[in-house]
């Protein structure tokens, strides 16, 4: 089968080695803008830097495509459309509707789509796979890819460039965590994801949950900002308390070793989806669909994990309270934030109570008093209110049965305080911080 590759940038060298240890695979074109990059190719193969003009040349039969992510779309859907089998190095496309164009442009034309997962072909995901124990058995899943990613990209800084790669860990690592897992496991709905330290528009932390199809618990951790080495596994979690773990690195000792042995697996499997023909439905556009949900929810949050998005507000108190109530009727304000002056006065109200709903009744109650704020700030549910060391507890919304003149901020406790149980003082400050993510 005679192989061309449109692009040569930081993942290049492992398919070229693994086309060169493939007996049934020739590498016939090579195609870069960078002909520096072509020069450094085995002599005797064709370079260009017009991917059209190899397509064109009749030198291939398929091609491998390792570009950045935003040109996958139009030089997959050409390539496809010539006639020509493609493996492209995932994710597929940044949007779902690209990947599926190119799923049905490839139907159209006869040509073979096949989306690049180099971790499905790492052993230890194999052996996972293969001895996995009885799904009754197994409590939750966790897989972790966590890297410093300028360690990884090489010369390619478009990994960093939201434009061109369509996001952070979660377009670049997420594909490989989430078809890992779903190897293992099998489909995956996702639930929920939150992205976190977001720097120039990409994230570079994110937290993914999901469910099976038999509602098994999964969660994935993307981290780019590792400060050293490498973590890529899957870990297993029973319910007698015991785990089962892939770790896709155990065992690869040199930098990014483990690469080779899946680059392998990629091209070895790819030559027998061309023989399979069409009937083959490639797993690519599943995974964009996960992502691009994954981004959907985690884009639409107000907050980014490991990320401040206020300063600390200090209040200090004017007047101490030192009364319980078992009755005292509150009422739960539809707002979860509030913005507050500087200078204003408002309560601090502890409850054991944990209210949700707009309108829940609030009735246990300890007063701590009134602080006055010294700086303007915006108050939210979930902020912590410590004073010094000590953890009061956690703002879990507001009752405004005495606005305008002030709220009553509901810090909910493990148990009713008030300014005696602190040893509180007039002057004393308390401090709102935002609740750790």
């Amino acid at each position: 089968m005679r192989i061309g590759i449109i692009g040569l940038g930081v993942i290049a060298p492992y398919f070229l080695r693994a086309i060169d240890q493939d007996g049934e695979l020739t590498l016939t074109a090579a195609c870069d803008l960078d002909t520096a990059k072509l020069a450094e190719l085995t002599p005797g193969v064709p370079h260009f830097t017009d991917y059209l003009e190899l397509l064109g040349s009749g030198l291939v039969d398929g091609v491998v495509i390792t570009l950045p992510n935003h040109l996958h779309a139009p030089v997959v859907t050409a390539a496809l459309a010539a006639g020509v089998h493609v493996t492209c190095e995932k994710p597929l496309t940044v949007h779902s509707s690209e990947a599926r164009e190119l799923a049905a442009v490839a139907t159209q034309a006869g040509s073979t789509l096949f989306t690049a997962f180099h971790r499905r072909y790492n052993s230890h995901v194999r052996r996972l796979a293969a001895e996995l124990p009885p799904r009754e058995q197994i409590e939750k899943v966790v897989g972790r890819y966590h890297e410093k990613i300028e360690e990884h990209t090489g010369d390619d800084r478009w990994y960093l460039d939201r434009d061109r790669c369509g996001g952070g860990c979660v377009i670049d690592n997420g594909p490989n965590a989430l078809d890992a897992l779903r190897q293992v496991v099998g489909e995956l709905t996702l639930t929920d994801a939150t992205l976190g330290d977001v720097r120039a528009g990409v994230e570079f932390y994110a937290e993914l949950e999901l469910r099976t199809e038999d509602g098994i618990p999964v969660e994935v951790q993307l981290d780019w900002a590792l400060p050293g080495g490498e973590i890529k596994d899957i870990v297993v979690h029973l319910k007698d308390g015991t785990t089962v773990t892939a770790d896709m690195l155990a065992g690869y000792h040199g930098f990014k070793s483990s690469l080779d042995h899946e680059y392998q697996g990629i091209m070895a499997d790819f030559r027998a989806a061309v023989a399979a023909g069409p009937t083959r439905v490639d797993d690519g556009p599943v995974v964009v669909d996960l992502v691009e949900q994954a981004y959907r929810i985690g884009r639409s949050k107000e907050r980014r994990l490991r990320m401040p998005a206020k300063a600390d507000a200090s209040a200090r108190l004017v007047k101490l309270l030192f009364h319980r109530r078992q009755d005292r009727g509150m009422t739960l304000s539809p707002w979860s934030t509030r913005c507050v002056r500087a200078g204003e006065l408002h309560e601090l109200v502890t409850t054991t109570e944990l209210p949700r709903l707009a309108g829940d009744r609030v009735d246990a109650v300890g007063f701590l008093g009134f602080a006055e704020f010294e700086s303007g700030t915006v108050i939210g549910a979930g902020d912590q209110l410590w004073f010094g060391e000590r953890l009061v507890g956690t703002v879990v919304g507001f009752d405004e049965c005495h606005h305008p003149n002030h709220y009553n901020i509901l810090i909910h406790a493990d148990r009713l305080l008030t300014a005696e149980d602190l040893d509180l003082a007039v002057g004393d400050r308390l401090v709102l911080k935002e609740s750790p993510a």
